[in-house]
């Protein structure tokens, strides 16, 4: 075939890979784009980046979302984590914070949707919810570094499943960055390179923005992620 002929072709999977998302909220081969991403992930971010900026944080969560939904929903609630990032917190927080738990929210405060996103998560019987905490935010306080931390307490339950929100900041230079989609059902969990790997299937929620004090994200989405599977979980 010629070199034209194979420009066409990638010109198409291209076109179709982008134009789906964007024109019918639809992705129509999650696996391939996840493979492209994985191969030419500095590429595709480059491109896309010019189409819209974090359109390839927008793809990316969307193509792993579809990718581990069925599994992510078929994995009881108890084996699942949840994962909220420090700055969705009021400003006038009161909860104190702890090295090994991060923010110690009581989920009692009226009108805190990190609180109750905490409390609908247990009550549904999710294994653990963390409010992670930011050791860039917070100095002096032994903090570890946020992927550090979750990927600690990933290590520490060995959960199927895990749900994450995170901004397009922390999630090009750090997720992204030290972390890696394997190939299979399941994500890996570890840093590039470096010793046994966690599996698990992930959904995750990109914040609008970054905001490091007064974050915002889609708190339906949120719950949306958190509900998959329902009664078949």
């Amino acid at each position: 075939m010629a070199w034209y002929w194979w420009m066409i072709l990638a010109l198409g999977v291209f076109t179709a890979l982008i134009l789906g998302p964007l024109l019918f909220g639809r992705l129509l081969w999650p696996s391939l784009t996840l493979a492209l991403f994985r191969r030419f992930g500095w590429i595709m971010a480059r491109l896309l980046d010019r189409i819209s900026p974090g359109l390839d944080l927008r793809l990316l969560v969307k193509a792993g979302n579809k990718y581990f939904k069925k599994t992510f929903a078929a994995t009881p609630y108890k084996d699942r984590l949840l994962f909220l990032p420090f700055c969705l917190r009021p400003l006038d927080c009161p909860a104190g914070v702890d090295t090994e738990v991060g923010l110690r929210c009581s989920g009692d405060c009226p009108g805190c949707q990190v609180g109750q996103i905490r409390a609908e998560a247990l009550g549904l019987g999710y294994a653990a919810v963390y409010v992670v905490p930011s050791s860039r935010i917070i100095r002096d306080r032994g903090l570890l570094p946020s992927e550090v931390f979750i990927k600690n307490k990933i290590k520490a339950h060995g959960p199927g499943a895990a749900l994450g929100v995170t901004c397009p900041w922390h999630m090009r230079h750090r997720i992204l960055a030290k972390h890696t989609l394997r190939r299979g059902r399941y994500a890996a969990v570890g840093e590039r390179g470096g010793g046994s790997k966690v599996k698990s299937a992930l959904q995750g929620v990109l914040m609008e923005g970054r905001d490091c004090r007064n974050g915002v994200v889609n708190w339906a989405s949120v719950r949306q992620c958190l509900h998959l599977g329902g009664e078949s979980a």
